[in-house]
């Protein structure tokens, strides 16, 4: 890795760790606080900073080893530390696709350069990236359908639907309402897996040494 990416890919690494044993522990004690009668609320607030703390740990242990084996990494675990942060990126956004949108991004850059590094032949990079993009775009959808649904009941997003659609209210709460949130989940999962797709193959087309096999890769991706 070039000096830039590896600074990228520190800080990247180095945010996310933190943050999500920081949300495992606040959630899990959050639940506990909401679950258990007298569950103080003092734990919940150390819980946290302990999560915190513990993320911040294992950034100083471990942090240059990950940096340097991001590319190896279990792409099972890394699908795994994908919906952690996509579960993070909804709660944060408030159901709305931005965060989980820009990970999906990330995740086509970061096969992209796997593959790059890899030195994959033409057909397995175009492969890989089509089922990161595919499996971004369900995520992605799959985020953002349940809050779609649930917004049904909001009277500001009742409204702005009303004013957008021509539809009334009534016809919003039935099945018209919920066959508008499939059609505009489904030009989501269209676009992230576009924007996916074509991030994986930008991120490969960086690696040095690559403008030849680019372009391989570039029309087996347009013959399919």
């Amino acid at each position: 890795m070039s000096k830039i990416e590896t600074i990228i890919v520190g800080l990247f690494v180095g945010i996310a760790c933190p943050l999500l044993t920081f949300v495992v522990f606040w959630w899990s004690a959050a639940l506990l606080h909401t679950r258990v009668p007298d569950f103080p609320l003092s734990i919940v607030k150390a819980s946290a900073l302990t999560g915190l703390s513990l993320g911040l740990l294992l950034n100083v242990l471990f942090l240059r080893r990950w940096v340097r084996r991001f590319y190896m990494a279990n792409t099972w675990l890394m699908f795994i530390l994908y919906l952690g942060l996509s579960i993070v990126a909804v709660a944060f956004f408030m159901g709305l696709p931005v965060g989980t949108f820009t990970l999906g991004i990330t995740a086509g850059v970061y096969m992209g350069r796997k593959e790059s590094y890899v030195h994959g032949d033409q057909i397995s990079v175009v492969s890989t990236l089509r089922k990161t993009a595919f499996m971004a775009a369900f995520v992605t959808t799959m985020g953002a359908l349940p809050i779609g649904i649930l917004a049904l009941n909001e009277q500001d997003v009742l409204k702005m639907l009303e004013n957008s659609s021509g539809l009334d209210r009534a016809s919003l709460r039935g099945i018209s309402g919920f066959t508008l949130i499939g059609l505009l989940c489904v030009l989501l999962f269209l676009m992230q897996f576009w924007f996916s797709k074509k991030a994986g193959l930008l991120a490969f087309h960086m690696g040095n040494g690559n403008a030849q096999r680019w372009s391989a890769v570039g029309a087996a991706d347009r013959r399919d």
